[in-house]
């Protein structure tokens, strides 16, 4: 089904979390890899000033949201996120766990990084996980007047990069180890960490772009429900695949 679609049949403030890598329409076609993806469907563009005000319905109040983006696209899909009603707070840089290999390779920067535009309605704090540990011993104090130090991080930054982070995709030996191909496919540990510092077990994470089913993968994994739509057959049946996969496993 194609996302527009799906949302214009959820009801208003459905959804808990909203975490999803919509097509930028730039047709993306990665010419330097052995096995050549087909051009994904939507990368001709959307419509995504009515993308951005339907996720704004469907979305509970004070809730977080993030976006994938990329710097060309980034101005536009800021300004349509802000008008539906959003608070944009952060836009996120994210290491790849590859680095891409289109565009100019003479003439530009190779580009080894995911943008995430992360934004709430409303105000919703982020949850205390245990996904990473301060470096700071347990109850120091950092500043006159601040809370004394926690075991587990409870704020992270906005750019992710180096062995304590999760990589945001996935290279091309993971995808030919297990057979699960796709020009975007992102990282299922990544997403699960944004899956746990925005909802909590059994609300609800949308994804209307799912290709082959990392967010809803994140969200089995981490005690969430899910809800998504993908419009491509095959990808749609990988993603099934998947699920059922990781559903068996988690009894």
């Amino acid at each position: 089904m194609d996302c527009l679609e799906l949302l214009g049949k959820m009801p208003e403030q459905s959804v808990s979390l909203i975490l999803t890598d919509p097509p930028y329409g730039i047709s993306y076609r990665n010419h330097f890899t052995s096995r050549k993806h087909p051009v994904l469907d939507g990368d001709c563009g959307i419509d995504y000033e009515r993308f951005a005000h339907e996720s704004y319905r469907v979305l509970e109040e004070n809730a977080h949201a993030y976006f994938f983006t990329r710097f060309d696209c980034y101005p536009y899909h800021y300004e349509c996120l802000t008008r539906a009603g959003f608070t944009v707070k952060n836009c996120m840089v994210i290491e790849k766990g590859t680095v891409g290999g289109i565009g100019d390779l003479g003439g530009s920067f190779a580009n080894n990084a995911e943008w995430v535009i992360f934004c709430q309605k409303g105000r919703r704090t982020f949850n205390h996980t245990t996904l990473m540990r301060n470096r700071k011993k347990e109850g120091m104090k950092f500043h006159a007047g601040r809370a004394l130090s926690k075991r587990y991080k409870t704020r992270f930054n906005a750019c992710w990069f180096g062995a304590e982070y999760p990589k945001a995709t996935y290279n091309s030996a993971w995808q030919k180890q297990n057979e699960v191909y796709h020009p975007t496919i992102k990282n299922v540990e990544f997403l699960s960490w944004l899956v746990q510092i925005s909802s909590n077990p059994k609300e609800v994470v949308f994804d209307g772009f799912m290709g082959t089913g990392s967010t809803a993968l994140a969200a089995i994994l981490t005690g969430r429900r899910y809800l998504g739509a993908e419009i491509n057959p095959e990808y749609f049946e990988i993603s099934r695949k998947r699920i059922q996969e990781c559903e068996r496993r988690e009894g």
